[in-house]
């Protein structure tokens, strides 16, 4: 009895050469496709949580530093005016004023 085979013949030369290559390049393609997305949706996610998170945390930071800029600012012009009645440094550090306001920075701000 002779055997029976049911394996198809492929077919063989140049010809199945670009076939079994078009076949590799097609599952390729599929894996970088599905590959990229879930590096897009992990990186999405991973974008959303760092963003929500900056914005939490860094926001009240941010406002807190320009409030504490307006009020330095506001105490320099009470100072100034202080210091054109009459009153000292001294003075004016006994009132509570920051060392901020009293002094001018020696390095910043100089034109």
């Amino acid at each position: 009895m002779a055997k029976s085979t049911t394996k198809e013949q492929q077919p063989g030369g140049i010809k199945g050469f670009f076939l079994r290559a078009g076949k590799s390049f097609q599952s390729g393609g599929i894996f970088a496709k599905d590959t990229t997305m879930w590096l897009a949706k992990k990186g999405a996610t991973f974008g959303f949580i760092f963003i929500t998170t900056a914005m939490v945390t860094l926001m009240p930071l941010l406002m807190e530093i320009v409030r504490e800029g307006t009020m330095i600012e506001s105490e320099r012009s009470q100072a100034k005016e202080m210091r054109n009645k009459g009153y000292t440094d001294r003075q004016l550090q006994e009132m509570g004023f920051s060392q901020a306001a009293i002094y001018s920075p020696s390095v910043a701000l100089q034109k």
